[in-house]
């Protein structure tokens, strides 16, 4: 019976969006709702069973995180480059937050699957998705999306030097 959270470390990202815009400014103006970056879980799980009891649980937990690039940074003045960068820090510190839950509840969703029975065990697995989802929206709804949230790198709203 195992529980396995993966990656065990720092999550390298992926890309979520890749923007093309000409400049901040216009990054800015044309994405103005967009959801930059992604987090999300996903539960791989295998059980066994005797006597309508389970036997074993072993799940695996997947973490991953998708981050925005911006093809048209290196191209940009050292202020837009400069803001561009703190913006990805604070992003990265508002999805790693969501992590945090998936961290801080996976071995929660563990032990209510060990206490399952075979005919519940797909349904426990799937209301253990919703909670935790649930979770991860209302983090997301306080920080307005990291709008709100002050990082070690300022809030996720992107402010175009002048």
């Amino acid at each position: 019976m195992t529980l396995r959270i993966l990656p065990a470390g720092a999550i390298t990202p992926g890309v979520h969006h890749t923007f093309t815009d000409a400049t901040l400014a216009d990054l800015v103006a044309n994405a103005p709702n967009r959801e930059p970056a992604l987090a999300e879980f996903h539960f791989d799980l295998n059980y066994a069973h005797a006597n309508n009891r389970i036997t074993s649980v072993d799940l695996t937990v997947r973490l991953t995180i998708d981050m925005p690039e911006w093809t048209e940074v290196g191209q940009r003045p050292q202020a837009e480059q400069d803001e561009w960068n703190r913006f990805l820090r604070a992003v990265r510190g508002h999805e790693d937050g969501h992590i945090e839950i998936f961290r801080r509840e996976a071995p929660k969703s563990y032990r209510r699957l060990l206490r399952a029975r075979p005919g519940t065990i797909n349904d426990v697995r799937t209301a253990e998705e919703t909670r935790i989802e649930a979770l991860s929206d209302a983090y997301d709804h306080r920080t307005d999306h990291g709008r709100r949230q002050q990082t070690p790198h300022g809030n996720t709203v992107i402010t175009v030097p002048p």
